[in-house]
């Protein structure tokens, strides 16, 4: 089942949506399918109790909840043989303060780090599942391969990955919240099947050792490109790193080389749109797996869905929002945006009043305006201060102002360690 990579909790929208117009009534006990126990999964299984709503499953396809913030050593697939989920890999920090990545209500201790690391964050994870008592709702090993409907209930249909059994369970509501960073997006060049040394996507990367000494080429400077620009730099024999983002570069290293954009691959190496050429031994393309939305949207919209499920509100009828979609198409079209953006949620302030529809539909607690805030400043800081801007803590003062200092942490202390 290929799913909108826009945002695990959009999907969930769209079959709580579709399940409305076909039941047309709330169930008083509904039974609720959750796919997934990463981030979003957690997050609307809290919210599903927060409503009153207990009779809910989770179906988890590994043997762990964290989704895509659980490091896993393998590449391609997991130690069952699954496809793997988790672009985790050593030594990754968050890049966005954890202000705008923790759930509300449950934020991490008090002096923590801003930037944690990302086996931090997922301890983090599982420490929520444990006080929310949410554990006993996953059903792991469970993949799911099919969810159709069926006159008046979802059928959803999974394999047992540990004895490869396939069985069916009727849901009424399921939530769709299998992730949104597990498949990479490949570029196509001239001569890149010619090329003899070894191509990964950065959802394979894991570890920096692995290029030691190596001449590596690394395609792209979105948010994991930057970041392995940063681990490889001091490994490698060289680092030749091709993109068009206009940022403030630092320096990384005396290997390191910047290179516009690719014109063709050779059997050992690449030209460049400049016409030069490097001789490479591996390839890492950073090209996509990420889309523009942070944690406190995707758990915002959790809520919405389970305030929904609850029947604490009631949708329009499909005809008006069928309306409402293709104007909002229409008018994405006459900016000049395309098609595949169309779920794309506005950054800054146009994130907030997204905040604030959902709470007007739903009557949600609306994030404030400071989270949007927050992400905007960090995101442009990052670009400035590529080195050291996880080395500033940020602290919200109300609403709508918060603060930063500069304070470096050794060794990256995480407080589910003690």
């Amino acid at each position: 089942m290929r799913l909108s990579a826009v945002g695990a909790v959009l999907c969930y929208l769209n079959l709580a949506l579709e399940v409305r117009d076909v039941v047309a009534v709330t169930k008083e006990n509904p039974r609720v399918c959750i796919v997934g126990a990463g981030y979003s999964g957690l997050g609307a299984a809290r919210y599903l109790k927060d409503y009153g709503i207990d009779n809910f499953k989770m179906f988890e396809a590994t043997k762990h909840i964290g989704g895509t913030w659980r490091f896993d050593p393998h590449v391609g697939t997991d130690e069952d043989g699954m496809p793997l989920f988790t672009s985790m890999y050593k030594n990754l920090r968050l890049n966005t303060p954890k202000l705008t990545m923790e759930y509300v209500g449950y934020p991490f201790p008090e002096g923590s780090q801003s930037y944690p690391t990302g086996v931090c964050f997922h301890k983090y994870l599982k420490r929520f599942a444990k006080d929310f008592d949410l554990i006993k709702h996953i059903q792991f090993q469970s993949y799911i391969t099919s969810i159709k409907w069926d006159k008046d209930h979802w059928n959803i249909t999974y394999t047992k990955v540990d004895t490869k059994e396939t069985r069916t369970e009727d849901c009424d509501f399921v939530v769709i919240s299998n992730g949104e960073f597990s498949t990479p997006v490949w570029p196509k060049f001239e001569g890149l099947k010619l090329f003899k040394g070894k191509i990964i996507h950065s959802h394979d990367y894991k570890d920096p050792e692995n290029y030691r000494n190596r001449r590596v080429l690394l395609v792209g400077a979105g948010p994991s490109g930057l970041d392995l620009a940063v681990h490889l730099s001091n490994v490698t024999t060289k680092l030749v790193h091709s993109h068009h983002l206009k940022y403030n570069q630092p320096f990384f290293s005396d290997t390191y080389v910047k290179k516009p954009d690719i014109r063709k691959f050779t059997s050992n190496g690449v030209y460049f749109q400049d016409n030069s050429f490097e001789q490479v031994d591996d390839v890492i393309f950073a090209t996509g797996v990420l889309q523009k939305v942070f944690n406190c949207v995707k758990e915002a919209q959790g809520e919405y869905a389970a305030a929904l499920i609850a029947g604490k509100f009631k949708l329009p009828s499909q005809e008006q929002m069928l309306k409402v979609w293709m104007t909002h198409v229409r008018d994405m079209k006459a900016k000049g945006s395309s098609i595949l953006d169309v779920n794309d949620i506005p950054d800054g302030t146009g994130m907030y009043y997204y905040f604030g529809n959902l709470t007007a539909e739903a009557g949600i607690y609306r994030r404030p305006k400071v989270f949007a805030d927050i992400r905007e400043y960090t995101r442009q800081f990052r670009l400035e201060n590529l080195l050291t801007f996880r080395d500033y803590d940020y602290k919200i003062i109300d609403e709508e102002n918060f603060v930063k200092w500069y304070n470096p942490r050794p060794g990256n202390p995480c407080p589910f360690d003690e």
